[in-house]
This record gives C-alpha cells, structure tokens and sequence, in this order.
C-alpha cells in the first residue's frame, strides 16, 4: 500500500473475546465482528475524513441483522480513532438480534468512505458465517 492509500484489509467474525475469527455461532450467542482497515502515512498526517460501515446480512431470510459498534468509526485520520496506520473497528451482534436465525447462512458487508465528497472508497466482504441449528 502506497503512503496515499487507504484500504479494508479484512471483515471478520469471532466469538467474543476471541482472538481468531469463526464462522458458527449458536442462536442463543453472540457475535463479534472485526473490521481491519490500513492508511498511508501520507494520507494519515494530512487528517482527512473516514467513515467506516458494516450491514449484516442475513442471506437465508433476505434480511439485515441488528449490531451495535463498539466506538466511533468514523472521524479524521489521527484522531483519537484512528490514530495510526492500522486501525480496528469492531461490532457486536446481540443475541436477541440471533433469536429464531437458527440454521441461517449469513455475511458481513463493510466499506469504507474517505473524504468529504467524490469519495475514496473500499469494500470487503466476510466469509460466510452460519447460526447453528
């Protein structure tokens, strides 16, 4: 990656407190998702705007799944969000938002906006993840 550049490295699932990402999970459980992002030095120092965003979908019920972020995830490179080349965003699914998902096929859809208009922007997508029957 160039020192202009920003890019998603990787959207994944895991247990919470988890360290390694997983892709089952019990109905009744709940869900961490971690989104990797990496900036430039360049475009770091000069403190440009992001937005980073996930959905949540639900690919057996043709629907979205419910999450909360776990802080800010967007603001100016260098702040207190952001405030090195690589950055971690992450995201918890809620077990009431699972409750009759059981034996569901879902994935993660994440991008990232940079700037304050014509935006620089990057998709990633997760594996698949299934909510155990």
């Amino acid at each position: 990656m160039g020192p202009n550049d920003v890019e998603l490295v990787r959207v994944f699932t895991r247990r919470p407190k988890s360290s390694i990402a997983d892709v089952t999970f019990e109905a009744s459980g709940e869900i961490e998702i971690v989104l990797e992002a990496e900036c430039g030095s360049t475009l770091l120092g000069l403190g440009g705007k992001y937005q980073a965003e996930i959905i949540v979908r639900d690919i057996t019920a043709n629907n979205n799944i419910p999450f909360k972020a776990a802080g800010p995830t967007k603001g100016s490179f260098m702040d207190a969000n952001w405030p090195q080349e690589d950055q971690k965003f992450q995201y918890h699914v809620e077990p009431a938002a699972l409750k009759g998902r059981a034996g569901h096929l879902c994935q993660v859809y994440a991008y990232l906006l940079v700037g304050l208009r014509n935006f620089d922007a990057d998709f990633e997508t997760s594996d698949l993840f299934l909510i155990e029957p």
